[in-house]
């Protein structure tokens, strides 16, 4: 998917529920599939026939959704988290427009980008119910004032050059002193030292501003 610089950042809220409520059946059937040896082990001489095949069912469906459907589908699915967009971020030569309300440049300090993430990217699984395929919502955009307020925007990223719609604008916020040099290799990609030399060479600071 291609994004246009016009078209801005999505800025996203992440919601308390998720939206795939499976896991919370394999979770919680978990318990159960633990007690069903014990069970079956303490109480086998007293269990009813219809009781034992009744268990042995329930563990072996289970077993075979944990397998196909947790394991294998999680290899092709997104990130079990919920969230809408609740506003965009727009960056313009002489201000910062977020959520339709303008930001002069008088108003902050600086900025500072944090965006590796992007939608489909493969990322590391950390348990068996978490799937391999990001969302590309683990970005954030954190505005400092001048009146020493802060305020943190999550926002979603497309694809990996996202950020590259607006190499024309943050490069003119450094200049403007408003977007640390460090910060604005780490969104662009130059982690070289010829990468980092050619860039201060051909993008030199302006003088005294902002203020």
């Amino acid at each position: 998917m291609r994004a246009y610089a016009e078209e801005g950042l999505s800025i996203v809220e992440v919601l308390p529920k998720p939206p795939n409520k499976f896991y919370v059946f394999v979770n919680k059937g978990l318990y159960v599939v633990i007690l069903i040896p014990i069970i079956a082990l303490l109480f086998h001489k007293y269990l009813p026939d219809f009781v034992a095949i009744f268990l042995g069912i329930f563990l072996f469906v289970y077993i075979l959704f944990y397998f196909f459907y947790i394991q294998i589908g999680n290899l092709y699915r997104s990130e079990n988290i919920a969230y809408q967009v609740i506003g965009k971020i727009h960056f313009h030569n002489d201000f910062l427009e977020i959520m339709n309300n303008r930001i002069e440049f008088s108003e902050f300090r600086s900025i500072e980008i944090i965006c590796y993430d992007f939608e489909d990217r493969r990322r590391p699984s950390n348990t068996l119910y978490d799937p391999l395929y990001s969302l590309g919502i683990n970005n954030f955009l954190t505005v400092y004032f001048k009146d020493g307020t802060v305020t943190k925007y999550q926002f979603k990223l497309l694809n990996e050059i996202h950020m590259f719609s607006f190499r024309k604008e943050l490069i003119h916020y450094y200049k403007l002193g408003l977007i640390r040099e460090l910060n604005l290799h780490d969104i662009l990609g130059n982690h070289s030292f010829e990468s980092k030399s050619d860039f201060r060479k051909h993008n030199p600071k302006y003088n005294n501003y902002p203020s």
